[in-house]
């Protein structure tokens, strides 16, 4: 493969992650996670897409397919197969700040509780429980971030009070986050059935773009894009769900999972533009 080929993919997969990207960190979720995660998923799609008709994958060639030595596709695959947890935790250096303010005992009070903490000076402040559980990075930072997702508060007189113990993610966000899993995979299966078949005819996967709209437009257009797609989907809601309940139950059993999705975006980030000034596709 090419070096211009190798470049064109690498600039589609930062596309891909930055908004994943976004929802990682702001759910605590460490690079080192998600690299344990993509190589799992490297095994994964190993053994079930490329394996060599009537043969059974050999850990041999799932390791030439994915880069990985035997012995990690091994792990791995047993990870995939349920012996182990899909990711054991790893804390970011936010959390080990947190927990060591929560076990070191220079930090507690005579009952073991955490202690309101000077924002810097003795070896009980808050910079000092920085600099022994975050490394290099300024307890300035590691507060703010604290601060901003709500487990951490200043005082009045200037002291950093431990509020929650952890962050957790409201359930509604966890399902938005599940619906945005499920909307993204279909999109992606799409998209890759349509490269990997081209004598075939082509999924519907539709994209209208337009750069340089001023923001009365883009109003009528969100408004009027939001009526219109209502409208498909209660008509293609009609037809599959009137459609299923004619049909007998063995043949809802061995029938296909069809839908359509529709999506409106917008940004003020060029670099998320086409180069052309209009685009549909």
């Amino acid at each position: 493969m090419s070096v211009s080929h190798k470049n064109i993919i690498a600039r589609a997969i930062v596309n891909i992650l930055k908004p994943l990207v976004r929802v990682l960190i702001r759910n605590e979720v460490t690079h080192a996670e998600l690299t344990e995660l993509v190589r799992q998923t490297y095994v994964q799609v190993a053994y079930d897409a490329y394996a060599i008709p009537d043969q059974e994958m050999t850990v041999s060639r799932a390791a030439v397919l994915t880069g990985l030595s035997r012995k990690e596709v091994v792990r791995l695959k047993g990870i995939i197969d349920g012996e182990e947890p899909l990711v054991k935790p790893a804390p970011n250096r936010a959390q080990r700040v947190v927990h060591g303010w929560l076990s070191d005992k220079d930090f507690l009070s005579t009952k073991k509780q955490p202690r309101v903490l000077p924002v810097k000076g003795d070896k009980s402040s808050f910079q000092s429980l920085v600099q022994r559980y975050s490394g290099d990075i300024t307890y300035g930072a590691v507060l703010d971030e604290l601060n901003l997702i709500g487990v951490t508060e200043l005082t009045a007189n200037n002291k950093v009070r431990l509020i929650n113990r952890a962050y957790i993610p409201h359930k509604d966000e966890l399902e938005k986050m599940r619906v945005m899993s499920v909307c993204v995979a279909d999109l992606f299966e799409t998209a890759v059935y349509n490269i990997e078949n081209p004598g075939k005819k082509p999924l519907f996967q539709r994209q209208l773009v337009y750069s340089g709209i001023e923001d009365s437009l883009a109003a009528k257009f969100r408004n009027l894009s939001s009526e219109k797609a209502t409208e498909l989907f209660d008509l293609m809601n009609t037809l599959l769900s009137s459609g299923r309940d004619k049909s007998s139950a063995g043949e809802r059993a061995s029938g296909k999972r069809v839908g359509l999705g529709i999506y409106y975006f917008e940004s003020n980030n060029a670099s998320q533009q086409s180069s052309e000034p209009d685009e549909k596709k």
